[in-house]
């Protein structure tokens, strides 16, 4: 039988020459009735994970049906895995040791004795790393450690907000990614200890990082001191308000404490940290702010001193919402950022400001440095303090109120301009600076674009110096001050075609001081004022006296000993004029004091005699009564509305007149 099947191969044509010649019934050749197909899932299985094989896809060309056998040829060694079901079209199995698996599979229909069988290998591997899922309540204390090597891999996926009622340690390099709207809550109970290094980072971020704020942030209610995030990054933050009160925000600190070191926080869709009162405790070295939709924080006034010269911003500002110190502080320059006061703060510790920082104003904002307080806001010569507007129009913001006695109070090299927005305090006017019974040093203080003075006192107290500075634009006087004031004054400090006004009131009664010859400035008494000490009038000072102003020497009778000494000079006259250039546009100047030093040598007294100056005194430019003395030599007494000089012999009073010119006076030039 065996060799007639082969005689009978050997008469078939060249066309069958490549049809199996097997004296077995089953066939596995393309010619079959039946080929088995082998598919199985997944591609790349690891250890015990399912591996569905399934037979359906194999080929029954005449439909005659099969009968399906799955068989594991060879496996690794120490395995015991097998086929669930190896007589079903699908079946699975699932592998217990890495390696490679040969799966047959076999299909046949023994009454036609049609069949066929086809084998596959399996690789199977050991499971790799996977992002882990964090959701819900942390109540035990637990640590997230790194999982994946690669950065851009997250470790972790918060896919519901996080609650950590217990300590929760990160470890360097673990990549936190949070979903849509969701957020990490470190509670009362918990704390949140998250050191990375510098090469090995943690970060938190958004699971998409298309656009600012994917996620809510991370909100710190804890006042644990374990509480510390550094060399780490929170990204995309800020989706939505963090709280009841709050914006949103990447960082909230509320009532909280917390360390915060090495951090970038960037592209918030708000802010990159908020805090709502001045509880929260957060020291802040080396962060970085950048790409963030508001402000790079929202923070109390107490909390300034948080933020630290190493730490470096896009532009943009630290926003100060409002409140009061709690502690002495020192504030920073913030670097690539301002500092943007939304209200009115207030100092009540000892303040130190550094060179560079600058402060701008929100409208009806303002500063009070309050009494048992100071401020050293030393700047420099290329490197200003500045306190301004946000917008850069007079009146964009109130101004500084000055009310603290310290003799450490400074300003040196600082900027204050735009301020004057509204009447700075009871009593008080619009202003850039108010100073109230109060001690200050003004070196080198550039005051400027007031709505209304440049400073401005309100009585007699106040002991304050301005050297070297400069005053311009300011709507109404650059300086006005008390009479006891005047010498506060120097002559470098340049008024720019200003003036400054002296509102009345009298010298203290002993003592000696200059006034001196203001720099492109006019003094302007709007009321009468009275001298009781030794006053000492620099060459070329110019004084205008407004209506039914009286300039007044005081003498002994008076418990006073005032003497005046003004000494011009042939080309720099001290000259007392009036407001208006108009015949009795003031009144005069009374000198009633018995002292033989009081001397006006090159002066000029003009546009006087407005009204009677004494008791007995008719209108003049100049009387001199009630035993008091005057020599007066090279000087001129030109239009007054009445006399030019009254001086009341009859009552001791001496006048030692020297080379006096009189000029357009409208009565007498010199009378009893």
């Amino acid at each position: 039988m065996r060799a007639s099947i082969q005689t009978l191969c050997l008469l078939l044509t060249m066309s069958l020459l490549f049809a199996s010649c097997n004296d077995s019934p089953s066939d596995s050749g393309k010619d079959s009735k039946l080929q088995a197909v082998i598919v199985f899932t997944p591609d790349a299985p690891e250890t015990g994970q399912q591996i569905v094989l399934n037979a359906t896809s194999s080929e029954d060309v005449d439909n005659i049906g099969y009968d399906i056998n799955w068989t594991l040829n060879t496996k690794p060694s120490g395995s015991n895995s097998s086929i669930a079901e190896p007589t079903l079209a699908t079946t699975a199995f699932v592998p217990d040791v890495a390696g490679d698996y040969e799966v047959k599979l076999e299909i046949s229909n023994s009454s036609e004795k049609a069949s066929s069988s086809e084998t596959v290998i399996i690789s199977v591997i050991k499971p790799g790393p996977k992002t882990i899922e964090l959701s819900g309540r942390i109540t035990e204390d637990s640590t997230l450690v790194n999982i994946f090597t690669d950065p851009t891999i997250a470790d972790y996926i918060v896919v519901g907000n996080l609650d950590v009622n217990a300590k929760l340690r990160i470890n360097p390099g673990v990549v936190i990614h949070v979903k849509q709207d969701l957020g990490i809550n470190i509670n009362d109970a918990g704390a949140i200890i998250a050191e990375g290094t510098a090469d090995s980072l943690i970060v938190f971020t958004g699971a998409q990082q298309t656009s600012n704020g994917i996620w809510r942030g991370i909100n710190v209610h804890s006042n644990s001191v374990d509480n510390i995030i550094s060399h780490a990054e929170i990204k995309y933050a800020g989706s939505k308000p963090a709280a009841t009160y709050f914006g949103a925000t990447a960082l909230m600190i509320d009532r909280a404490k917390i360390n915060l070191s090495n951090v970038l926080i960037s592209n918030s869709g708000g802010y990159g940290i908020q805090t709502r009162r001045d509880e929260a405790e957060f020291p802040m070295t080396n962060m970085r702010f950048e790409q963030n939709t508001k402000d790079h924080a929202y923070i109390h006034t107490s909390q300034m001193k948080y933020f630290d010269t190493g730490s470096s911003f896009d532009g943009g500002f630290v926003t100060v919402y409002s409140g009061g110190t709690t502690s002495n502080m020192d504030i920073s320059v913030l670097d690539g950022a301002n500092y943007k006061i939304e209200k009115w703060i207030s100092f009540s510790h000892d303040i130190t400001i550094d060179a560079g920082a600058q402060f701008e104003f929100a409208t009806d904002a303002g500063l009070d440095i309050k009494d048992g307080s100071s401020i050293i806001a030393k700047g420099a010569a290329d490197n200003k303090i500045v306190f301004t507007g946000t917008s850069k129009s007079p009146g964009a913001w109130d101004g500084i109120f000055v009310s603290s006695s310290s003799v450490d109070n400074i300003f040196e090299h600082v900027d204050i301009s735009y301020g004057g927005g509204r009447s700075i305090a009871t009593y008080f006017s619009k202003t850039n600076m108010a100073i109230d019974r109060a001690k200050i040093k003004l070196i080198d203080v550039s005051i400027t674009n007031s709505a209304g003075y440049g400073v401005e006192t309100r009585r007699d107290g106040s002991a304050f110096s301005i050297e070297t500075s400069t005053f311009d634009n300011n709507a109404n006087s650059d300086m006005k001050i008390h009479v006891e004031q005047a010498s506060y004054v120097d002559n470098l400090t340049d008024f720019n075609g200003g003036d400054v006004e002296i509102y009345g009131g009298s010298t203290p009664n002993s003592g000696t001081e200059t006034w001196s010859k203001l720099k492109n400035g006019t003094y302007y008494f709007s009321s009468s004022a009275s001298i009781r000490n030794e006053i000492t009038i620099e060459e070329g000072a110019y004084f205008e006296m407004g209506t039914d102003v009286i300039l007044s020497v005081l003498g002994t009778s008076s418990n006073a000993s005032g003497v005046i000494k003004a000494v011009g000079s042939a080309s720099d006259l001290i000259t007392f004029s009036g407001r208006s250039k108009a015949k009795g546009a003031w009144g005069g100047i009374v000198i009633s004091s018995a002292s033989v030093d009081n001397l006006m040598d090159h002066v000029k007294i003009e546009y006087g005699g407005g009204k009677d100056l004494a008791t007995y005194i008719t209108a003049a430019n100049l009387a001199v009564y009630n035993s008091g003395r005057l020599t007066l030599k090279n000087s001129f007494i030109e239009n007054s509305l009445k006399h030019g000089i009254i001086v009341r012999t009859s009552h001791n009073a001496v006048l030692v007149e020297e080379n006096v010119t009189y000029s357009n006076n409208g009565d007498t030039d010199i009378t009893n």
